[in-house]
């Protein structure tokens, strides 16, 4: 069955945005799983990535290597962490991306979880290697409230 030239450009646009999809939820996999690493890989170089903690303070962090070691040091307050990565909206022109990304975070620090709603502004470029890097993601907290921590219990049968 062949394709006419307007589906096959559909497939192309669907392959790409399948990819930077794929980094987008690589990335959440990296964090949550203490994969630094891996992480690293993920970014440019010259990357950078600005971390908001609230409506007044914000950190920029500049190079894959530095943005996964930050992680790697500020992840050693956290008890436990999961991300659930919501819709993204996904802009491709050449080898640039642009992703708006929704996500949910559930960190446990001691005995309190903090669950937020982060919302994720994302620059990305397609390496010659055919990957999807991060150039620049910005973290921007929407809300947040807290629960209280229990241990995983399985219950008996």
């Amino acid at each position: 069955m062949a394709f006419t030239a307007a589906e096959e450009e559909t497939i192309r646009k669907t392959i790409e945005e399948t990819r930077v999809r794929w980094t987008i939820d690589r990335y959440f996999h990296c964090v949550d799983s203490l994969s630094w690493k891996l992480l690293a890989t993920i970014f440019t170089q010259d990357a950078t990535f600005e971390f908001n903690f609230s409506d007044t303070e914000k950190k920029v962090l500049t190079g894959n290597q530095v943005i996964a070691d930050y992680f790697q040091e500020r992840n050693k307050i956290f008890r436990t962490k999961t991300h659930y990565v919501g819709h993204a909206e996904i802009a491709i022109v050449d080898n640039v991306a642009k992703a708006d990304v929704f996500a949910i975070s559930n960190v446990v620090i001691e005995e309190k979880i903090a669950i937020r709603g982060l919302r994720y502004a994302d620059e990305l470029v397609k390496g010659a290697d055919g990957m999807w890097r991060f150039k620049s993601r910005l973290h921007k907290a929407q809300w947040q409230h807290y629960a209280t921590f229990v241990p995983p219990e399985v219950p008996k049968t």
